[in-house]
């Protein structure tokens, strides 16, 4: 059986980008909030400033690599079907 091509062999990387985006949006959004109760219990504590730098280290990475993930999934999905279509073998 062929399988050059197959679209179905892509799913689990599109269905791990999408898991990785939904992550990373609930973590944000729950270091925010503990960052918010920690200020609002001691001020600037060093609790509230380690919680921001990871939250900026998050954003960082969120914004930075994850385009560049999904522009990849695409390359791989249009040459998955470049080849498919494109890539037999004449008989």
């Amino acid at each position: 059986m062929n399988n050059k091509g197959n679209i179905n062999q892509l799913f689990p990387a599109v269905l791990s980008l999408v898991l990785v985006g939904v992550l990373l949006g609930a973590g944000l959004m729950i270091l925010s909030s503990f960052q918010t109760a920690a200020q609002n219990a001691s001020g600037a504590s060093a609790a509230s400033i380690a919680t921001g730098s990871v939250i900026t280290a998050m954003a960082t990475l969120a914004s930075t690599w994850l385009p560049i993930i999904v522009v990849v999934i695409a390359a791989g999905i249009v040459l998955a079907i470049l080849l498919g279509a494109f890539g037999g073998k004449a008989k």
